[in-house]
């Protein structure tokens, strides 16, 4: 049997055990022909005060090598579809992208009134949902992110899912870049926020029509 890989990326200040990640676990485990992944970029606050986007990205591509892995289809979330996106772009080894309210390009420091502050003193605090605590983050996160200020072309066919509300990252990005890409993007818009946590069937349904859709495995109706 040649078993799908599902692979997760958490965002911003999250971790692999969001309620995203923790609700496509358990419907994948019923599927006997999908394994399901959820990579937890900063598992610790001092991972968190040295990560980079360019970091994220090796993590995955080790994680993806150490267990061999084929047949990769990813869901990125918000910061994770930054690194999803560039990761398939850089090695051709996906094959397609669920892309939920995504960051396409970067754009972190734009957003912060002590940017200039954090330069200085070369970190600065961030509230971590997932460690539900202020811990460090070295301005080196900015620099990196840099590199990513443009977006890459989709490198295989992608869906997008994201909130006309969305605060965080307007849904305007991802109508410009759908509308760029006609012939490889799908832009699913819907009535909620930029977390999408109240979309959440509606997500699995997208990863099993979309990612999965080859699984002979699915319950009627996906």
């Amino acid at each position: 049997m040649n078993r799908k890989h599902l692979i997760f990326l958490h965002g911003f200040a999250s971790s692999g055990q969001g309620a995203k990640a923790q609700f496509l676990r358990q419907k994948c485990y019923a599927l006997a022909d999908v394994e399901f992944h959820a990579i937890d970029f900063n598992p610790t606050p001092r991972d968190f005060e040295f990560m980079t986007v360019t970091g994220m990205i090796n993590r995955l591509r080790q994680f993806i090598l150490d267990r061999q892995l084929d047949n990769i289809r990813l869901i990125g979330s918000s910061m994770g579809a930054l690194v999803a996106l560039n990761y398939a772009h850089r090695f051709q080894d996906v094959e397609n992208l669920l892309l939920l309210a995504p960051a396409l390009t970067y754009r972190f420091g734009d957003n912060r009134t002590e940017s200039k502050q954090w330069q200085e003193t070369g970190v600065g605090p961030v509230f971590h949902f997932a460690f539900e605590k202020e811990v460090p983050l070295r301005y080196a996160f900015e620099e990196d992110g840099l590199k990513y200020a443009d977006p890459v072309p989709p490198p295989v066919k992608t869906m997008i899912v994201h909130g006309r509300s969305d605060d965080i990252l307007p849904i305007q990005n991802s109508r410009d870049y759908a509308a760029a890409y006609p012939n490889l993007v799908q832009l699913i818009e819907v009535a909620s926020d930029h977390r999408l946590n109240d979309k959440l069937d509606l997500i699995w349904e997208q990863a099993a029509a979309f990612s999965l859709a080859d699984s002979p495995n699915l319950p009627p109706g996906l």
